[in-house]
């Protein structure tokens, strides 16, 4: 920094004389830092990009600010970086009079006086008697040098008085400091405030360059210069007001903003002080104008009220109220740099004028009884969604006093506002003196800040309706209490009661997704109601010349009507509306999207039918960017979506058809060498909710589970992610790592339209990433089998309807037409409800119906379980799901908070064997229950015999054991189309296996007679303890056992037999005479299967043959044990120690694999035992 600019004038914004400079000495001002920050907001900002597909175009480039943050307004360089000796600069300097004049003539404030009295009089006595210069000149320098002298002392007695202050006890009043936040916001507000100001103007600058509200003729708007200051914001009292309930915190706050106050500041900050300042600026007509705003200082009263939460983030709303209107000061110049600069508010009576239409404008938003209300867990989400809907059951009207008029019409309805903005109306009521509506309505609430306004309104024929009477409906009741029954409010008129309207009133909140106590995220339920804003943001490709300008605008329809229009917009390539409409779903499953583009004159370019869920599932990819059927123009259309629960569970529960299922096999993870991990298991997520997962892997080193887990997908555009999670000492489950799988090329269909089967024999590689580090290298498997396409019976019931108001329609069209009363009206709404009876016909058109004996003749497919309702036999229980020979649960509802299950949930599954297949629900404590656990009570029902009598209408299953339970389910079946299923994920996988060692010929020699007492020991996998061990065979090459043991196997395809044939030594260790290692795939699960095994010796020699039997009985096996520690919740964490387990894999990779080991062991391959784990792992 210059060193010429020493005084707070200079440093000072106001002058604005940077800005100056900034044009002629642009090089020699910025500093490193400023070249670096004004690089990264140059890549921040937005650009015009080429048409890829999956890049998000902008319709203009964003200009860049000049000047962000007070390092790059003041040009600030390392040299003038505070060092602890500046803190002490001013006190520890001393004048000449410090150590001549006694301490009681000088540094109170009568000094002063004396000081600006004794130079007056002596300019005067000069002046008067004509003296020259030079005793003047002697007396200024004397008296500046006491003055400054004085000062000094001035200013260390009120430090002194400070210190004082502090150390004494104070009298208690209601008020609190935060001064440690101060005392935070001073050390570290110079470092926070250039990112501040950096995401400012970023965001600000991208608001302000796609703001359709900005006339056309300002080309460009944007933030040049923009810093608020070295000096933070203060909190200068604090005041906690109490009777409040636990859960409700309100607190006083008195916030001062004083950035140009240099009363605390010595010499040095002020060679770094620089104030707060915005430079806007503007091309109007060619005209380039700056506005600059500094010197803004203000001191406002706020109250805010925190409504807290058990769950994270842990305060649900703030509301913020201005007790008062806020003192604010500011300097606004208009052509900052030029001979013409003026300061706006020079102008008479303007500022006056600011002030009442910040309290007009302000009052009804912020100031007493009003308020602003924010909803944190919202923004944390980043979601401008509403926060739920409220239904509002209008009954009647009764004792009105309505005013009368010429035009009056005894047509009276009810309508509801917020704001200022029309949200619902009743239909219309006849009669005059008792009007009665009985009539539900559903509002969308964006907050709960403003009241709901009700009016009684008079409908009048070619005149505008009329107000009759109105009365303000407090929301905030509806926060605390979400149903509020047998309400009677009066209407009021010039605020005389002009009758009374009775109501009710609830609030469904929109589900929000929440952190339990363990840091585990509860998933949000997959329901069919809920909210959904639909966004239409650009679209390109219209013409192959992208520097051609074009005009266009979309129209959006839902279910065939036209709910949103675009503005027309027009320019080259790229055009952007930024347009939304936001709905209530209440039926997700059947709601169809249609855009449409059109041309400035109306004729359509191109349109894109899709479904909610579609829109919904390209959002969570992030592939929002849709071609227009027929053209080669896409529109960027993104979809945000919350669930909502009402009151008819039935119609929130629709499950919506799967067009298959990808089965993903997950095969071994090499960790690095840092990363620690106690107990991994890998889960599947299908758009953030979990699906499956594998058991523990127990040693990391060696962490491989060969494990199928399949997965249903609805829609090619679901997003699968693979996490490895740990289960920490304390019970946690955590997170190691995780990633998208990118599955997208594997939909394909064939000419009829249908998916076809794909399966990838190649292995992938995928990086478990956690904080951009990568922990981990999952190696895994993916395949794709789809469903046949049937119709559920809930669409066969829609199909129904549908040909009923087919129907209904076709006769009322043949009736009008005949009486002659077709009018243009009626025909616009018959041809728009057949226009939608057509779309959704069109939907079910390639399904087949299929009835229940038809659909269990296919073996294989996907079973959706629907619980509506339920009741177990005390509150604080989970309900989990359990398929097949998997030990964890494929399904674990929610806290059921209550014995009654209010809420139901769905769950779907894939079934390889149906003929075989077993599902188990069970009642548990714990929500981390295993299969081997105990549980409250619990049923084991065949699918197929549940698919029987659950399919066509719901039934109730009767669960028994210490207690007893209920549940009322549904269930779909949707049989999958696929060739042939992997061996390992067959009933014939697992079950109980018989080894019998008959005898050995042509073993080694254990010692130098040639012969050898030979014994044999059996271990599945890499156990370390044989789960059988044979006698030894006296001084015998050719030895005969016949000695048989029974073992469970939970994976026969994957999981191999490790042989050790020894020389048994009484007195030292046995000596190894063979070894070999079989894959049990070679085992015939429905023979008896006999084996002659060549050994190899420990030097690689032959070793002579084993001859073994097998016999198999498959079987469903438990592949967990139970669990015996609990964490700290009284949770069970989940630690599954099962030995030798690794649970599937495809059948090709498994026979290359497997094939491989076992040619090493027939043919004699050098294989000793230290390298046996090691081979058999890099096979695998």
């Amino acid at each position: 920094m210059s060193p010429n600019r020493n005084t707070a004038e200079q440093m000072s914004i106001k002058s604005n004389d940077k800005t100056g400079e900034k044009n002629k000495k642009e090089g020699d001002i910025i500093s490193k830092t400023r070249q670096k920050q004004s690089s990264s907001n140059s890549n921040n900002g937005l650009k015009k990009v080429s048409p890829n597909k999956n890049i998000a175009p902008i319709q203009k480039v964003i200009p860049d600010a000049s000047y962000v943050g007070w390092q790059q307004i003041s040009g600030w360089e390392e040299k003038d970086l505070l060092t602890p000796e500046d803190e002490l600069l001013d006190l520890n300097t001393e004048t000449i009079l410090d150590n001549v004049i006694p301490d009681k003539f000088y540094g109170d404030w009568y000094h002063f006086v004396g000081i600006f009295g004794l130079g007056g009089f002596l300019s005067f006595f000069f002046g008067y008697f004509k003296f020259s210069l030079a005793p003047v000149f002697i007396v200024m320098v004397s008296l500046a040098l006491y003055a400054r002298t004085n000062s000094k002392k001035y200013r260390q007695s009120i430090r002194n008085l400070i210190e004082k202050e502090f150390a004494v006890d104070k009298i208690e009043n209601d008020y609190e400091t935060l001064e440690w936040l101060n005392t935070f916001l001073d050390t570290y507000w110079p470092i926070i405030e250039p990112t501040v100001s950096q995401d400012v103007v970023r965001q600000v600058n991208k608001v302000l360059s796609d703001n359709p509200a900005i006339p056309s003729i300002i080309k460009d708007l944007w933030i040049d210069s923009f810093s608020l200051g070295v000096k933070p914001p203060r909190i200068e009292r604090v005041k906690t007001l109490s009777n409040t309930s636990p859960a409700v915190a309100v607190m006083d706050w008195t916030v001062s903003f004083t950035p140009h106050d240099l009363s605390d500041m010595d010499i040095k900050r002020l060679k770094n002080y620089v104030n707060q300042v915005v430079i806007v600026k503007a091309k109007l007509l060619g005209i380039k104008l700056e506005v600059a705003v500094s010197e803004i200082a203000f001191k406002v009263d706020v109250r805010l009220k925190f409504q807290l939460m058990s769950d994270f983030p842990h305060i649900d709303t703030v509301n913020v109220q201005l007790l008062t209107v806020p003192d604010i000061d500011f300097v606004a110049r208009l052509f900052t740099n030029s001979i013409f600069s003026w300061e706006v508010l020079a102008i008479p009576g303007l500022y006056t004028m600011v002030q009442f239409l910040a309290k007009k404008y302000l009052g009804p938003v912020l100031l007493p009884p009003f308020s602003l209300q924010l909803n944190i867990p919202q923004l944390l989400n980043k979601s401008n969604l509403s926060v739920g809907v409220l239904e509002i059951d209008v009954k009647k009207a009764k004792n009105l006093r309505l005013p009368s008029s010429v035009f009056f019409s005894t047509n009276l309805y009810i309508q509801f506002k917020i704001g200022h903005k029309n949200v619902a109306r009743t239909r219309v009521a006849t009669d005059f003196q008792h009007p009665e509506w009985n009539e539900k309505l559903h509002i969308l609430l964006p907050s709960f800040n403003e009241p709901l306004n009700v009016s009684i309104v008079t409908e009048r024929k070619n005149i505008k309706d009329k107000v009759l009477a109105s009365f303000d409906y407090d929301l905030n009741k509806l926060s605390h209490e979400n149903i509020q029954m047998n309400l009677s409010q009066k209407f009021l008129n010039s605020l005389k009661p002009a009758g009374i309207l009775d109501f009710n009133a609830k609030f469904y909140p929109a589900i929000e997704k929440k952190i339990l106590p363990d840091g585990s995220v509860e998933e949000l339920p997959d329901l069919n109601t809920g909210l959904a804003k639909i966004c239409i943001k650009a679209c390109r490709g219209i013409d192959d010349d992208i520097t051609k300008k074009v005009s266009a605008y979309a129209e959006l329809y839902i279910n065939a009507k036209l709910e949103l229009t675009t503005s027309k917009c027009s320019n080259a390539n790229i055009l952007e509306w930024n347009a939304e409409h936001e709905l209530l779903v209440r039926n997700r499953h059947t709601l169809r999207c249609k855009i449409v583009l059109k041309d400035r004159k109306g004729k359509e370019i191109g349109s894109t039918v899709q479904s909610l869920n579609d829109l919904i599932d390209r959002q969570n990819i992030e592939k929002t960017w849709i071609p227009l059927k027929g053209t080669k123009t896409e529109i960027c259309v993104s979809t945000f979506w919350k669930p909502v629960q009402f009151d008819e569970e039935s119609s929130a529960l629709i499950y919506n058809a799967p067009i298959g299922t990808v089965r993903v096999f997950v095969n071994k993870a090499n960790f690095v060498s840092k990363t620690t991990a106690k107990n991994p298991y890998i889960r599947v997520l299908v758009n953030g909710i979990t699906k499956d997962r594998t058991n523990d892997a127990t040693d990391i080193k060696r962490c491989c589970w060969n494990e199928s887990m399949y997965v249903t997908v609805s829609s090619p555009n679901q997003k699968i992610s693979l996490e490895c999670m740990e289960v920490t000492e304390t019970g946690h489950h955590k997170s190691v790592g995780k990633f998208d799988v990118p599955i997208q090329d594997m939909f394909d269909k064939d000419d009829s339209d249908r998916y076809i089967e794909k399966i990838e024999d190649k292995k992938r590689v995928g990086k478990l990433v956690k904080t951009n580090i990568t922990t981990a290298e999952l190696t895994y498997y993916v395949a794709f089998y789809p469903t046949l396409p049937v119709l559920t019976m809930e669409e066969l019931n829609e199909l129904d309807i549908l040909h009923e108001r087919k129907k209904k329609l076709e006769t009322l069209k043949l009736k009008s037409i005949e009486t002659g009363s077709y009018t243009s009206e009626e025909k616009k709404t018959i041809d728009t409800a057949e226009l939608e009876i057509k779309d959704s016909e069109d939907m079910y058109s390639n399904k087949m119906k299929l009835d229940i004996d038809e659909l269990l003749q296919y073996n294989s497919g996907v079973i959706a379980i629907t619980v509506l309702d339920g009741e177990v036999s005390q509150p604080g229980l989970y309900v989990q799901t359990f398929f097949d020979g998997s030990g964890h649960s494929r399904y674990t509802s929610s806290r059921i908070a209550i014995r009654t299950i209010q809420t139901g949930w769905i769950l779907d599954a894939m079934i390889s064997e149906l003929e075989w297949s077993v599902t188990t629900f069970r009642v548990t404590k714990w929500r981390n229950s295993n299969k081997a656990d105990d549980c409250i009570c619990e049923l084991a029902i065949p699918t197929i015999e549940l698919i029987k009598n659950c399919y066509k209408n719901p039934s109730i299953l009767a669960l028994t054991g210490k207690s007893t339970a209920k549940l009322t389910v549904r269930v779909s079946w949707f049989p999958t189309n696929a060739t042939k299923l992997p061996l390992s994920d067959l009933i014939t996988n697992s079950g109980d296996m018989s080894v019998t060692v008959s005898g050995a010929d042509g073993l080694d020699a254990g010692d130098s007679s040639g012969r050898s007492d030979p014994y044999v020991k059996l271990y599945l996998n890499n156990a370390e303890e044989p789960f059988l061990e044979t006698k030894h065979k006296k001084r015998t090459r050719s030895p005969v056992w016949d000695e048989t043991a029974k073992i469970i196997v939970n994976n026969r395809v994957n999981d191999h037999l490790h042989i050790d044939v020894l020389d048994y030594e009484s007195s030292n260790k046995s000596k190894i005479l063979g070894q070999a290692v079989i894959s049990l795939s070679e085992v015939d699960p429905d023979e008896v299967t006999t084996l002659d095994v060549p050994l190899v010796t420990s030097s690689g020699n032959e070793g002579g043959v084993i001859h073994l039997d097998f016999s198999f009985s498959p079987r469903y096996t438990l592949n967990v044990t139970k669990q015996t520690i609990k964490n700290n919740n009284g949770e069970i964490p989940g630690l599954d120690f099962i030995p030798g387990l690794k649970v599937g894999t495809s059948a090709v990779n498994a026979g290359v694999s497997t094939l491989g080991v076992i040619s090493k062991s027939f043919g004699g391959g050098k294989m000793t035992s230290n390298k046996r784990t090691k081979k058999i792992e890099e096979e695998d």
